[in-house]
Parts: structure tokens; sequence; C-alpha cells
């Protein structure tokens, strides 16, 4: 590693370039946050007192007691608990489920919460706590959002879960309020938080924060709607903080290659631009040879980027990542993230389509989406493909099994690579073994490509999980999980199994790919791109096709690189499907 290695941009990567780009509310947030800790948090029972009957939720390590939830809804009140990192509840009025739109005069209270997640009765002492607060939201058909933090949420984690929220259940984004009742209770003002003005976000300061506060359902609330989200570098926090990659991650390594230099020139979009409408930033597409433009469909807005000129019809890559109006900055975030798929468009192979909400169903939208690009567009058909990061990955494995004779192939990008049990897992991230035979049924390409050395140390599935940074999630922690998740791959994949024995002997394997990812493979290939090794194996299904390719990225954490993008494309690009029949065809 040369640490001098200079290229333009470089400064981003600087430990506080990026604090200018973040909300005015985060000190108040990490006051909250602080004083919560020390002197409101709801604390552990002992282990004898603790109720232990219920409905665990592996994903949020909560236990939810059924008849408080059956009683709440009775009351208005629907309950959703989750996780984000951090655990978050929502309590949202049994009316508003199912509307469209994010315009109604629903208001949604923002709760920010201190618990020890020991006692997995967290969620339901939350609910005891704020009982008040909750009987006046269901009389008032108001939305509370409680996000869960065990330590200080030092990476203002509570701005994702919200954003997640806002789409989930279609909350007012003009009508959102933080509780400070935590400022009161501890005798200050707002004027004694340090660093706190009530301004925008480009610093510009709205109104006295101290005449703001109103009470909305019993309690003391500011209202932050336009001032809670971020315009910073969704990169940057992924290859920066250390909770993205495991122990053997190193990212002065990465910040100094051609890696570095390529993202870097990709987060510049997002540090000089507040919008993905401005007009200099749509004038930066057009001199790439795109074009950029903007639709909406049942209030959901999509995005796409095409070449102006295509002299035939061409393939759609379909990319589920957010691109909603509430955050205007978000679809930057996005063109930042698979700025490279951009470029692809630009050079005239593809058009990309950019969607995603927060629900399986609601992803179904993008089916009639794609009805409206082939009207505006000239698509082919037969060359649709499917692509996502993280939960967006498996977003789009889930509309790619809802809609199989519509996908020519599908890309996973950053997810394990094999099919979790549904036993360590919940909500969205299930895959029953009937999910698995009705993706078996089709015959679909797949590549999965993900980090050598993400967080969640996925590799190698030949033994347990190496490099266990603290908190590590425990769905692929053992090598019987692990084995087991492979497995369950080679079943959705139309693939011949594996048993545990030939897993566990790659360990030994005088293959050099097939020991570092363990996992027994017809072919594989070391390809080096950006001054980095990228790890490829590919297997043959039962007809004797190499239809299912997992790829591992050398020294790479959870995010997204250009060269991740071109393995994926290369290998989605050799793929389409028979209109009439529903076959995949090899191009």
């Amino acid at each position: 590693m040369n640490t001098q290695y200079s290229y333009r941009y470089k400064e981003l990567w600087g430990d506080n370039v990026w604090d200018t780009r973040q909300s005015s509310l985060i000190p108040l947030a990490r006051w909250i946050d602080d004083e919560n800790i020390h002197k409101h948090r709801i604390n552990a029972k002992p282990v004898a007192e603790r109720r232990t009957e219920g409905e665990f939720d592996p994903k949020a390590g909560a236990l939810t007691y059924p008849e408080v939830v059956e009683a709440w809804e009775k009351k208005g009140l629907h309950y959703h608990c989750t996780s984000m990192t951090l655990p978050w509840i929502a309590m949202v009025p049994v009316d508003h489920l199912g509307k469209e739109g994010y315009t109604d005069d629903m208001d949604t209270i923002l709760v920010l919460v201190n618990a020890d997640q020991e006692d997995t009765n967290f969620g339901m002492y939350t609910l005891e706590r704020y009982k008040d607060l909750l009987e006046s939201a269901a009389e008032t058909k108001s939305a509370v959002l409680f996000v869960i933090s065990d330590k200080p949420d030092l990476v203002n984690q509570y701005i994702s879960i919200t954003q997640e929220a806002v789409i989930l259940f279609h909350l007012n984004y003009d009508r959102l309020f933080l509780d400070i009742s935590t400022v009161l209770q501890g005798k200050r003002t707002l004027r004694d938080i340090e660093g706190f003005s009530y301004s925008d976000l480009n610093g510009k300061i709205i109104y006295d924060p101290d005449t703001a506060i109103v009470e909305k359902c019993g309690a003391p609330v500011i209202d932050i709607s336009q001032r809670w989200t971020n315009k910073d570098s969704l990169i940057w926090k992924l290859i920066k903080k250390s909770g993205a990659g495991n122990t053997a991650y190193d990212r002065d390594a990465l910040m100094n290659s051609e890696v570095g230099k390529k993202l870097a020139e990709a987060m510049n979009l997002e540090f000089i631009y507040d919008s993905a409408d401005d007009p200099e930033l749509l004038k930066y597409w057009e001199r790439m040879g795109v074009t950029c433009e903007f639709h909406e469909k049942k209030g959901e807005q999509w995005i796409t980027f095409s070449p102006p000129q295509a002299s035939k019809p061409l393939p759609c890559m379909c990319i589920f990542h957010e691109v909603n109006r509430f955050d205007p900055h978000q679809a930057i975030t996005a063109f930042s993230f698979f700025h490279e798929f951009i470029r692809i468009a630009a050079q005239g192979e593809c058009i990309v389509l950019f969607f995603a909400l927060e629900s399986l169903d609601d992803n179904d939208l993008l089916h009639e989406i794609l009805k409206d690009a082939r009207n505006l567009y000239s698509i082919d058909s037969s060359r649709i493909y499917v692509t996502g990061h993280s939960h967006n990955g498996r977003f789009a494995a889930e509309y790619m099994r809802r809609h199989q004779k519509e996908i020519a192939a599908l890309a996973t990008l950053g997810n394990e690579p094999g099919q979790l049990s549904p036993a360590v897992t919940s909500g969205f991230f299930q895959i029953s073994d009937e999910k698995l035979d009705q993706q078996a049924s089709v015959d679909t390409p797949t590549i999965n490509v993900s980090g050598f050395n993400e967080r969640n140390s996925m590799f190698p599935l030949s033994g347990d999980a190496p490099y266990v940074p603290e908190g590590q999630w425990v769905a692929l922690n053992t090598f019987e999980k692990r084995s087991d998740s492979w497995q369950r791959r080679l079943r959705s994949s139309r693939c011949p199994n594996r048993s545990i024995e030939e897993i566990a002997a790659t360990k030994e394997s005088s293959d050099y790919v097939e020991r570092l990812l363990g996992i027994p493979a017809d072919r594989t290939e070391v390809l080096t791109l950006d001054g980095s090794e990228n790890y490829i194996a590919d297997i043959k299904n039962k007809e004797g096709k190499h239809h299912l390719r997992i790829a591992a990225l050398g020294n790479m954490p959870h995010t997204v690189t250009p060269a991740m993008i071109k393995i994926a494309w290369s290998y989605l690009r050799q793929f389409a499907r028979d209109q009439e029949t529903g076959e995949c065809i090899e191009l």
C-alpha cells in the first residue's frame, strides 16, 4: 500500500469533511441519547422476573406479547417491530394502513429510547413506559416511532430508520415531530444544547428553538420536518465506519487504491449537489452521454437513465434503491452508489431504472412501472434484469421469485452466498422451503457478489465464522448454519446438492478459490480489477449450465464498488428470457 497515492477528490475520505453535510438536529439527538443512557434507560429485569413466552423476532432481538399487540390494535394502533442495526417500533393508526401518498394530515412523533437489550422484553417495556403517549396517539390518530438504542447511536441510525418508516407506512414527512421530553425533564432549554440550532440543512435559522416547542399527544415536541435527513455519503459511511467490515478489512489500503479513487469520484456528486434534479447535475449526466428523467406511479417516484439515441431495443437494468421525493438528496446517493451502472447506460449498453419501497408487497409496483417504461423507451422485454444491495438485494430476489418469467437474470449484492434458513431470520429475510421450490421452478441465472471482508464474515462457508466482531450477526456464525444455507442455495438454483462433508472438505481443496470461499465449485477464477483480487465460483445446475455464480471481492466491506457492478453486469448481460415459452436463453 502506498499512502501517498494521489487522486482527485481524495480529500473526501477525511474524517470531518462531511460534517457540514449533516443534519443540524444531530447535536440535539446525540444529547437526548446520552441523557437517556444516564438518566432514563429502560433497565433489564432480573432474569427470574423476565417473561419468556411470546413471539420472538430474531432480527430485532425482541419478544412480543400477542395480547398487548391485540389490545393496541383494538384501540386503533398497529404494532410493527423490526431492526435496521438498531431495533425500532412503529405504532401506526390502523385507519392509515394501506394508504397511498404521503400528504394526509397525520402527525408522526419520533421518540428516541435507550434500553438494556440483554432483556428481550425491552420492546414491551417501551410500550408500557410510553403508555400515556400511545393512548393519546390512538385518540388523535397519530403515529409514534420508537428508535431503541442500547449504546450511543454514534452513526445517527435513527435517520435511516425514520426514512424506512416513512416509506413503509407512507408517513407525512411534512408533519414529523421529535419528542424532547428528555430535555425538559433535565430542566434544560434547547438553547443549552451545544451545537444545536434550529436551522435548515444549509444552516439558515428558521426560528427560535425555544418558542418552537409545541404539544403533541401530551408530549413536548418540535417540528423536524425537512430538517432530520443528512446530505452526506453512504459510500463514505460504509467504507469508513467499523461496522461495515470484519477485523481483516483494511480500509486504508482500499482508500489508497484504484477502488478508492473511483469511489471518491462518485462521492463527489453527493458532496456538491443537494437535489437530484439540480440543473447542473442533469447537465453532468448529459455530458456523460445519458439522460436522467423523473417519473411517478401511484405517488411513488422512479428514475431512469437512458442513452438518447439507441439504435435498437436495450436491456433494462432495474436497481432496487430508494429514490423517494421526501428527501431530494436520497436519489443522489443512489446515483453515487451505482455510478458504474449509469456509466454502462451512457455507453449504450442498457437503460437503468431506479425504484424501491420498503416492503415485499409494495415493491410489486415495479411490475406496473415496467409497463410504463416500455411505453416510454425502446426496451428489450426479453432482457430485464434486477439487482439491489443488502436489504434491497433481498427485495430484488423476492421480486424475481414473484415475476420469474419477466426477469432474465438476478444479481444480489452484499448478500450471503447461501439462502438463510427461516429458523435464523425474520421478516423479509425469511425464505421458506416453498419459496425455494418456487424459485427452482424457473431457470433464472443468478450472481451473488459480496465483499470478502464484509462485517458478517460470510467466507469461507466450510467452517465457523472467522474474524467475529462484537455484535456478530448469528445467522451465519456456525458451520451448521453456513453449510445449510449453501445447500438451500443449491436447491433454489436447481443445482445438484452437496453433502456437508463435501462442503467441509473445501478447507483442504487444491483449488485456491474453493478454499477461500468454502464452497464446492465446478469452475473458478481469480480476477484482478482495480488492484484487488476477486474470487469467482461457478456452479452448474442439473441441466449442466453455469447459471449460479458466487463472487467475493477482496478487501471489500459491506458496500458497492465499480468492480462489483462490472462483475455483475458481465454475467447478467449473457442471458435473456423467451417471452413466449419463458425459457432461459444464453446469448
